[in-house]
C-alpha cells in the first residue's frame, strides 16, 4: 500500500511539472506575440541563415532592361556603402538589423526594399559618434549616397521627424515611390535604447549602374 501511494505521489508531481512547463511555454508565446514587433522575431529567424563566412558572397548584378537584381544578399552580408558627405559619414550596409550587425555598421531592415526597386528602403544604425549621431545636422536637400554592388544611388533629404518607437506607420513600406529612411535612437546623445527615433526621409534623385 505504501509503495502504491509513493507511485501515485510521483505521478502527481510529474503531471504537475509537465502542466507547469506547458503553461509557462504558452505564456511566453502569448507574451512574445502580443508585446513585441513581429519584425524582431523575423530578424532572429533570419540570423539562423547566416553563413559561417560571407567573404565569398557573389556580388549583385543588375539587369537595367529588366530592372531586376541578379540575387539578394544573405543575412549578414555587406552589399553597399552608405555615404553622407555633409557629416563625413561612410559606413558599410549589412543585410539585416539585429544588434550584432548594428554594432559594426548600418543595418538594412529585411522587410524593406533595395535601391532600384522603386519602393521603401529602411536603414538603421546606433546613435554613437561614429554612426548616426549627427543625423540631426541634415536638412532638406542634403545628399545621401548608397554605393551598392550593382550601382550608385543618390538621394536628397525631404524631411526629418522624431517618432515613438512603436509608430511603425511613420516608417512606411510603400511601392509607389522610392523612399529612403534612416533612423536612430533619440535623443542622439542618449546612452542605450530609447523610446524615440530620429528619422530622415529622402527621395531618389539620381542612379548610375555603370560599375
Amino acid at each position: 500500500m505504501l509503495n502504491k501511494f509513493k507511485r501515485l505521489g510521483k505521478e502527481i508531481v510529474r503531471q504537475f511539472a509537465i502542466s507547469f512547463f506547458f503553461c509557462c511555454f504558452i505564456f511566453v508565446i502569448i507574451y512574445l506575440i502580443s508585446s513585441k514587433p513581429i519584425k524582431k522575431y523575423i530578424s532572429i529567424i533570419n540570423m539562423m541563415s547566416i553563413a559561417e563566412t560571407n567573404a565569398t558572397s557573389k556580388p549583385i548584378e543588375y539587369d537595367v532592361a529588366k530592372k531586376k537584381m541578379s540575387h539578394y544578399p544573405y543575412y549578414g552580408d555587406v552589399w553597399a556603402t552608405l555615404k553622407i558627405p555633409q557629416i563625413n559619414l561612410e559606413l558599410p550596409i549589412y543585410q539585416g538589423d539585429d544588434l550584432n550587425l548594428l554594432s559594426v555598421g548600418v543595418g538594412h531592415y529585411t522587410g524593406s526594399y533595395f535601391p532600384s526597386q522603386g519602393s521603401s528602403i529602411i536603414l538603421a544604425a546606433h546613435n554613437t559618434s561614429n554612426f548616426f549621431r549627427r543625423l540631426p545636422e541634415l536638412y532638406e536637400g542634403s545628399q545621401i549616397i548608397i554605393d551598392a554592388d550593382y550601382g550608385t544611388f543618390e538621394y536628397s533629404v525631404t524631411a526629418t521627424d522624431i517618432i515613438y518607437y512603436k509608430d511603425e506607420d511613420r516608417l512606411p513600406i510603400q511601392k509607389d515611390k522610392e523612399l529612403l529612411m534612416l533612423y536612430t535612437c533619440y535623443p542622439v546623445t542618449a546612452l542605450g535604447l530609447t523610446t524615440q527615433r530620429y528619422v530622415v526621409y529622402a527621395e531618389l534623385v539620381g542612379e548610375d549602374y555603370e560599375k
